[in-house]
């Protein structure tokens, strides 16, 4: 028998049953071609009897494959990390970037509603909701959210021509340049003159960065200098204009080489620390022309490289040999341009989403083998497009961006650790007897009319009852309009106006005769200083004028 304050020790395994996906496992419903595809043909019989054999058979072996590839794909889905999910929603449009700090503990967001979004796992209740919302760049979508190697800042890539960079909390620390617009020759400019498309780290150096733009340059910066980036990497299209927009760029997994994809289709590389007035390396046909290649991915070989096209294909290559894809998977459909393709943490794996129009099926995490660029894995999210993708090694969770503003998280509970697992056992506050939020306004006592001065609070109030009061305040009368009443003819607002242009005639009236025609009145009731000299003064008398003969 023990005394004091009894835990309760509470059953984890209920919280994580609540969250286990209904439909884990999604069949093959989209066909994708591989570039090593070939159709296979069976010679044709003509007796009966063995057409009768041959259908049987065969649908003893599809049922036979079937039951293969359900167990292959049960034995595969315990291995993945996507037996169970949670939802944040808190977006309002489509989220276009993830980033997971290097520990996976916070989990940062970026959408077209132009909102960045801080989530904390160790922080957050099963109520699942951000603990803080920034806006990078007023009216501009965000494109690119990046942690630095060391978790310690991440970069804001938006719609606008400047990238920003924040430390940890959110708290802005450096706006870098935009260039001069009305610079032709963009190798002078200080900065991008085109909005923003893309961004990436150096994998080993954390003072650089890399920006790409629709003004048709990469360039190449130093963190600690805003003022101007440390290299411009112009590129000339061979379409018409001579310039073509960058959809993507990204660092090569030793950072000695930076690739670009552009608007023209080509694929670029070049070598750090060259002249990049030539690409060391270009593929002209990469992708279809005029459709926008949204990502690229380095595997840790150094050597093979992943594009994912605008022209709804996914393409493996080998820099050692460029000139062609290695493997190519078509079919995969993709409609937003900040679409995206990652490896998995042992590189067997290559992740990407697939879109549907609004309302109309489901959109996929597909699971392509990375060397045959074949489906090993299909995963329905939601009804709306995957746009971003993200696999974190530490956590082993995958993470997901839709075009509806839901983040989900995928994780398992005995091949996951922290990360989600932590917010989904923790309950939500419970409100205190004085934690409390009141809906309705709070009104004070002095506010109750019993309480209320006769005093106009303010000057202006005062103003406008004096002004109506007409011992204090004379108003000029308004000219009657309509008939006319008091005594006082009608006049409109015309014959108002015209009766102040009336032409003044007493300059051309005689001031002796104004003047004696008060004397009568003067005389008769003195109201002046006449008064006072009355008895002294003689009297006036005036000269009439004779009447001429």
């Amino acid at each position: 028998m023990s005394f004091g304050k009894q835990k309760k020790e509470k059953d984890i395994s209920i919280d994580f049953e609540k969250t286990k996906r209904e439909d884990r496992l999604s069949t093959k419903d989209q066909q994708v071609f591989t570039g090593t595809d070939l159709p296979t043909t069976k010679p044709h019989t003509t007796n009966k009897e063995d057409i009768e054999e041959d259908q049987e058979d065969q649908e003893d072996d599809d049922d036979d494959d079937d039951d293969d590839e359900e167990d292959e794909a049960e034995a595969e889905a315990k291995r993945l990390p996507i037996t169970h999910e949670i939802r944040l929603r808190d977006h309002s449009r489509t989220v276009s970037a993830l980033t997971l700090d290097p520990s996976g503990s916070r989990l940062i967001t970026g959408s077209y509603d132009y909102e960045v979004k801080f989530w904390d796992f160790s922080g957050m209740d099963k109520s699942f909701r951000p603990f803080r919302t920034i806006e990078p760049c007023a009216g501009h979508q965000v494109h690119e959210v990046l942690y630095s190697i060391t978790g310690d800042s991440f970069l804001a890539i938006t719609g606008s021509a400047r990238a920003k960079l924040y430390d940890r909390d959110g708290l802005e620390l450096c706006e870098y340049m935009k260039g001069d617009p009305y610079i032709r020759d963009l190798r002078h400019t200080d900065g991008h003159v085109g909005a923003l498309t893309g961004g990436a780290w150096h994998p080993t150096d954390r003072s650089a960065f890399v920006t790409s733009s629709q003004d048709g340059t990469i360039r190449l910066w130093d963190v600690d200098t805003k003022r101007r980036q440390s290299a411009v990497i112009p590129y000339k299209s061979r379409e018409r204009g001579g310039r073509s927009s960058a959809t993507a760029v990204a660092y090569s997994s030793d950072g000695k080489t930076v690739v670009g994809a552009f608007q023209d289709g080509t694929l670029n590389l070049w070598d750090i620390g060259s002249s990049y007035l030539r690409p060391t390396l270009s593929v002209s046909d990469a992708h279809q022309k005029h459709s926008e290649t949204s990502s690229i991915v380095f595997s840790r070989n150094g050597h093979t490289m992943v594009t994912r096209g605008g022209d709804d294909s996914v393409k493996l290559w080998d820099i050692r040999n460029i000139k062609k894809p290695v493997r190519a998977a078509y079919n995969l459909e993709v409609i937003n341009p900040q679409a995206n393709i990652i490896f998995s943490p042992d590189e067997q794996l290559i992740l990407t989403g697939t879109s549907v129009p609004k309302g109309e099926g489901y959109g996929q995490l597909v699971m392509l083998d990375s060397e045959t660029l074949e489906i090993k894995n299909t995963t329905n999210v939601n009804q709306s497009s995957v746009v971003k993708v993200l696999w974190h090694p530490r956590i082993n969770q995958i993470v997901t961006g839709s075009a509806d503003g839901t983040v989900t998280v995928f994780y398992s509970p005995t091949r996951s650790t922290k990360g989600a697992k932590l917010c989904v056992v923790k309950e939500t506050k419970k409100r205190a007897i004085d934690d409390y939020e009141v809906d309705r306004p709070i009104i004070t006592p002095h506010a109750l009319p019993m309480f209320r001065d006769d005093e106009p609070r303010s000057s202006k109030r005062k103003r406008e009852k004096l002004r109506k009061d007409p011992k204090v305040s004379h108003r000029p009368e308004m000219p009657v309009n309509g008939p006319g009443k008091g005594g006082r003819v009608g006049l409109n607002e015309q014959q108002a106006v015209i009766a102040g242009f009336s032409k003044d005639t007493t300059r051309d009236e005689d001031p002796r005769e104004a003047l004696l025609r008060y004397a009568d009145a003067a005389e008769k009731d003195p109201m002046w200083v006449n008064n006072v000299y009355k008895s002294t003064q003689p009297k006036p008398v005036f000269a009439l004028e004779e009447d001429s003969e």
